[in-house]
């Protein structure tokens, strides 16, 4: 069995299945882990996340990692008394929106009665997001704009943000003549004067609301919720709520849908509705992470009586610009599970057997398609780990395949028989090597022969001598410059995940800074508490304008995949990563600075596979003097 990235590369299935699979045992796997809210929205800021969400008087949570969250306090413990001028039957606070904004952070909301628009909308104040800071702590500033039961329009479901001429705006609505948007006075965050009112979305009197708007390279979109929100319990069917986007190259209007039909005439592209037993994926709120932009919404659990929990998603951008969300969030960056995707006339089902116990059964039809789009941080070659299952017998077939195709380019994947349907034993794997891009990806999955089911895939990173550390997956007290170099304060740590160790040239590590302040940085392994692989002793004054090479000690023997965390102790200041490089290393324990010249830290083309001095080698580290055809080399 033969697989192939084009005509002039192929590897067999033995060559592949060299890794060392106990790397992926089944408590490998992410696991969902919910928490309940409506209406989410999420900051990001230095030491990790902020989660605001309808109900319970505006109740904030924290995350360092946006996975695992933990309750604080509420952001509005009694209801501000002017609210019940416009909505004196309201029972909560709804849909925040927070952002930074004026020197301050600032979380809008309103107040309204279900069903009819008496409401107002107002905003909170906060010199701080971090409740273990001075400075935190909510200050009602009062009301920003008001309707009454008479008005065509809604004050609801704010969604702030400031446009690339450093305006700021507020859209917000919901059914009857749809979206609107005013400016703000950035000083006050309340309307400016002699704003005027503009509609920018409108369904007609059909269901639109929920406006969360961001910035793209040059376009702004519009993310809305449409349809009917909120059913539960036995009414769960009747919820068909739908998130939809649009774009516009002004803020204030002009908005249209993926085929050119104006959101003021009904149109958008919808994203996310309902699938599976998530119903209702909506609600959302796009916000700027490190190194992406991400997608918060609810969804309501139909094995749970429709109560609502939250998902929080990459936002992957086509190369025409256009927006699609990618897996909801369950601890791994490199990882998707296929019962997220978007899907085309296939099924979800259920097994014990699967990671997350979903996978997706009958890709039986010529237009039976699984979308995956992903944000891959660091651009190179890959393994591509394709978890299924296949017992497809009949007229005697000894095996399936898909069609899969990375970023257009197609291929032919053969499934061999795994001797079950529903079951997904740990060899139930294949390997697809590929190359791809920094950011946006897209994945795409088609009936081939016989038949097939697909549980999940896993992206490996293949490193050779090069990570550049700013193809980091995540991490926390890191950010990107605005000339893409990454940075790095004390505390902080950053994640590069599924690390193919067997594809590193040799032990020894070369860390690229510029900047330096002093103190340590460690590559550790499995997590930012695991065992050092590597020490670095960054000198405690360095030249802003030069990148310097400090040598690092040397790695153990590593097997396998592992998550490489690169962590920081004790640094004076924030200091600048370049690339961390790999080689022979050194005999002896005796630290190197070289000063280098003329660099500029971006990521070393991968093209030189020759080891140093040693010929080539396989995944298994085994020596071999030229390259090997159907073997992984390196």
């Amino acid at each position: 069995m033969k697989f192939g990235i084009g005509k002039a590369s192929v590897v067999t299935t033995a060559a592949i299945l060299t890794l060392v699979c106990s790397a992926f045992a089944a408590d490998w796997y992410a696991k969902e882990t919910r928490w309940a809210g409506h209406d989410p929205d999420i900051i990001r800021y230095e030491d990790g996340y902020a989660l605001a969400t309808t109900d319970n008087h505006m109740l904030m949570q924290f995350s360092e990692d946006a996975l695992n969250w933990k309750n604080g306090e509420p952001a509005m413990p009694e209801f501000s008394k002017w609210l019940y001028d416009y909505a004196p039957n309201m029972i909560d606070i709804w849909a925040p929106d927070i952002h930074y904004i004026g020197g301050e952070y600032r979380m809008y909301y309103c107040g309204s009665e279900m069903g009819i628009r008496s409401s107002g909308m107002g905003f909170m104040a906060s010199k701080e997001i971090d409740p273990t800071k001075p400075g935190y702590g909510w200050t009602d500033m009062g009301e920003v704009i008001h309707t009454v039961k008479s008005d065509a329009y809604n004050a609801i479901d704010a969604a702030v943000l400031k446009d690339n001429d450093g305006k700021v705006w507020m859209a917000f609505g919901s059914w009857g003549t749809g979206i609107h948007i005013l400016e703000l006075n950035e000083e006050t965050g309340k309307v400016k004067d002699g704003a005027k009112m503009i509609n920018i979305a409108n369904r007609g009197g059909s269901g639109i609301e929920g406006a969360s708007l961001i910035e793209h390279d040059g376009y702004y979109y519009l993310f809305t919720a449409w349809d009917n929100c909120c059913k539960k319990g036995a009414d769960l069917e009747n919820n068909s709520y739908k998130t939809t986007v649009g774009r516009s190259n002004r803020i204030d209007g002009g908005y249209v849908d993926r085929s050119g039909k104006a959101l003021l005439n009904g149109g958008g592209t919808i994203l996310l509705s309902r699938y599976g037993r998530y119903y209702g994926p909506a609600g959302g709120e796009a916000f700027q992470d490190e190194n992406r932009q991400r997608f918060v919404n609810h969804y309501y659990d139909k094995n749970d009586g429709g109560n609502s929990y939250i998902q929080v998603r990459d936002i992957v951008y086509t190369d025409d610009g256009w927006p699609e969300l990618g897996q909801p969030f369950l601890g791994r960056y490199l990882s998707a599970e296929a019962e997220h995707g978007a899907l085309t006339h296939v099924d979800i089902s259920s097994s014990s057997d699967a990671s997350n116990g979903e996978f997706v059964a009958y890709i039986n039809y010529e237009d039976s398609k699984i979308r995956l789009p992903m944000i891959i941080p660091q651009a190179g070659e890959y393994l591509i780990r394709y978890r299924y299952d296949n017992n497809w017998t009949e007229d005697g077939a000894n095996g399936s395949s898909h069609f899969v195709s990375i970023n257009g380019k197609n291929q032919e994947v053969q499934l061999p028989l795994t001797g079950a349907w529903s079951a997904f034993p740990e060899k139930s794997v294949v390997y697809i090597p590929t190359k791809l891009k920094r950011g946006s990806n897209f994945i795409e999955i088609t009936k081939g022969k016989h038949y097939a089911e697909l549980d999940r895939l896993d992206f490996l990173r293949i490193i050779r001598d090069t990570i550049p550390a700013n193809g980091f997956d995540n991490g926390i007290r890191v950010r990107l410059t605005a000339d893409d170099e990454f940075a790095i304060k004390d505390g902080g740590y950053a994640i590069f995940e599924n690390v193919i160790t067997d594809s590193i040239v040799g032990p020894g590590v070369l860390v690229q800074v510029k900047n330096g302040t002093g103190g340590t940085l460690n590559i550790r392994k499995d997590s930012k508490k695991g065992d050092v692989i590597s020490k670095c002793e960054l000198p405690s004054a360095g030249d802003a304008s030069k990148w310097i090479d400090v040598r690092c000690s040397n790695m153990p023997e590593l097997k396998g995949v592992q998550d490489f965390y690169l962590t920081a102790e004790g640094l004076g200041g924030e200091t600048l990563v370049g690339n961390i490089k790999f080689d022979e290393g050194v005999k002896d324990s005796t630290d190197a600075i070289r000063r280098i010249d003329g660099r500029d830290g971006r990521a070393l083309r991968a093209g030189n596979v020759r080891a140093l001095g040693k010929g080539y080698r396989d995944l298994k580290g085994r020596r071999y003097e030229k390259l090997i055809r159907y073997r992984v080399m390196f």
